[in-house]
């Protein structure tokens, strides 16, 4: 059975990230994955503390007993990932960032490719929601996220940038954005 993560960045327990993720997961499981997904607002993941203790290990690895840590290995196992996180003052959300950090686990310089992933060529998608930030003015913003999750195998990435969403759920009630949702979910089952 194939696995599929779900990252929500979202601080906000029933905001627009939080439909999407309910939606796609829904979908996802729907489509034969086994899914399982993470809501930073009740995980507990702290910062990466640069302390190189995961650069002794031949797998991903932190010394930090949290969620985070114990992701790793599913991470790496996953065939897909979604991470969701609205944009706050032209950015991802500090949550969203702290996921990628911590993906330093991954990063190996002493391996010729560089990173202690087993598989590649995974999936990942990034989805954004904003009040009024247009797709082309955080389109660098996701190609970097995308960028750092290849350290983990996920080398396919795309991204979804939905705007004009001021309401927390106000998602569910836009026909066009859930089509594009549904789009990728049908690109990530591929």
């Amino acid at each position: 059975m194939s696995k599929a993560i779900i990252f929500n960045a979202s601080p906000r327990p029933k905001g627009n990230c939080a439909a999407i993720a309910s939606r796609m997961e829904e979908e996802l499981a729907a489509k034969g994955f086994d899914v399982r997904r993470i809501d930073f607002h009740t995980a507990t993941i702290g910062y990466c503390k640069g302390c190189d203790a995961c650069k002794r290990h031949d797998e991903p690895w932190c010394v930090q007993k949290d969620d985070m840590g114990a992701l790793l290995p599913e991470l790496d196992a996953a065939d897909c990932l979604v991470m969701l996180t609205p944009i706050y003052w032209g950015d991802i959300t500090a949550q969203a960032k702290t996921f990628v950090d911590r993906l330093y686990a991954f990063f190996a310089p002493a391996k010729e490719n560089m990173t202690v992933a087993t598989k590649f060529g995974k999936k990942v998608a990034v989805v954004t929601t904003s009040g009024s930030m247009p797709e082309e003015a955080v389109a660098e913003k996701t190609q970097a996220v995308i960028n750092s999750l290849g350290i983990a195998g996920y080398t396919e990435g795309r991204s979804l940038s939905l705007n004009q969403l001021n309401v927390p759920g106000a998602v569910n009630g836009n026909e066009e954005y859930l089509a594009k949702v549904d789009e990728l979910v049908g690109w990530l089952t591929e």
